[in-house]
């Protein structure tokens, strides 16, 4: 694994750590955005649809309007594709780290869903070890994980 790649599967595993957040950003932005699509949708109703001919508003306006529910439902599907996507890739990570050795697991929770920092890290984990000692556990879990994924993304193509 190159160096890049260590960096990108580590701030993989910030995504994986911080994953509830996430997703609870990701369903309220999603949330915002049907309500917005759905009172635009409702104005056009009554404006558009719903009022005689010569009470419409006018047709530049009625164009931006369909325009703008159009990119809200794009975004909405965007974010229900992005959030359909981070399930599936937290839970492909979770089924890695479980098979994981113990200490492996606990580093790497510590590490990216505690935000613990390498300087506390022998100080909070259960166990007795060094703090190199926790970093050599923490790149060997990264390697696997790494193998791992890449073994999966393979499988699948």
């Amino acid at each position: 694994m190159t160096e890049k790649e260590k960096e990108e599967l580590k701030n993989l595993m910030h995504l994986w750590g911080s994953y509830k957040y996430i997703l609870s950003v990701e369903k309220s932005e999603l949330a915002s955005i049907q309500d917005i699509c759905s009172a635009m949708k409702d104005i056009k109703t009554m404006t558009c649809d719903a009022l005689p001919k010569s009470a419409r508003i006018s047709k530049p306006v009625e164009e931006n309007m369909v325009n703008s529910i159009t990119l809200c439902e794009g975004r909405i599907e965007k974010l229900n594709s992005l959030i359909k996507e981070n399930m599936l890739l937290k839970q492909k990570i979770d089924k890695i780290v479980d098979t994981l050795p113990h200490a492996e697991q606990y580093i790497l929770k510590a590490r990216y869903v505690e935000n613990m920092s390498w300087e506390m890290m022998p100080l909070r984990i259960p166990f007795e070890m060094s703090k190199r000692h926790c970093q050599r556990f923490h790149n060997n879990a990264l390697e696997t994980i790494y193998d791992k994924l890449h073994k999966t993304d393979e499988n699948e193509e």
